[in-house]
């Protein structure tokens, strides 16, 4: 599993101390997905089993076994004979994906506003009101996922949940990049903030209208990004 990085590169990789007791192999998935969350491992990068070993100070077995687990979350492409590249996308997968996540997630929070129950509206409240207090990157995007995965439970609809869970790690991959820029954190909490008023006062359409905004701003902030990274590389993207 070769690549192309110099005898003395290394890859941009913290070692998670919450994780010191955790057999090796989950020690290794766990930094290997952090890093590709956070954009310490870019899209397109070649990960060479040895090095990343070396570099943790394990052996090539629990690499291996991170390996398949990456790839089973869609973060990593295992090719047999061309090695493990981490996984990217085209700029037509990032458009249907933020496509159909509007609509998808939008029915969900229609849904939940129409069904959910009291008890349901303050466990939503209290995520809400820890995503507004959270300050530590990491952190927010954890609670910043919490918040939708709940309002798809809370719809009552398994294919909403199941659907959305499908790509998670990908729209957390740009919760990460979203939670660098102020701007977009403040414009986030805004919107969450009037999804969550809606859904208290049960009102499915506005719900629905919020979170479909929530999720066009999303898309449009994530364009604006990959459009400047293109530019300072040179490379074209959505």
């Amino acid at each position: 599993m070769g690549n192309q990085m110099g005898k003395h590169e290394e890859y941009h990789l913290n070692t998670i101390d919450s994780i010191g007791r955790l057999p090796l192999s989950e020690q290794v998935y766990v930094t290997l997905k952090q890093a590709i969350l956070t954009g310490a491992l870019k899209p397109q990068v070649k990960l060479n089993e040895v090095k990343i070993a070396e570099q943790l100070n394990v052996s090539a077995t629990p690499v291996r076994e991170a390996f398949r687990k990456l790839a089973k979350d869609n973060l990593v492409v295992i090719k047999p004979w061309k090695g493990v590249t981490v996984k990217g996308y085209t700029p037509e997968e990032i458009i249907s994906m933020y496509q159909c996540r509007e609509v998808m997630e939008g029915l969900g929070a229609r849904l939940c506003a129409e069904v959910c129950t009291d008890e349901q509206i303050e466990e939503l409240q209290a995520v809400c009101d820890a995503c507004l207090a959270a300050t530590d990157a990491e952190e927010r995007v954890q609670i910043n996922s919490r918040f939708h995965t709940l309002i798809s439970f809370f719809s009552g609809n398994d294919r909403v949940m199941d659907y959305l869970g499908e790509f998670r790690e990908m729209v957390n991959r740009d919760m990460y990049i979203s939670t660098m820029d102020q701007d977009r954190t403040d414009l986030c909490n805004h919107e969450h903030e009037n999804i969550m008023r809606a859904i208290r006062e049960r009102r499915p359409e506005e719900a629905e209208h919020a979170m479909r905004e929530h999720i066009r701003n999303a898309f449009v902030f994530k364009k604006a990004h990959a459009d400047l990274r293109a530019k300072k590389f040179g490379q074209a993207n959505v």
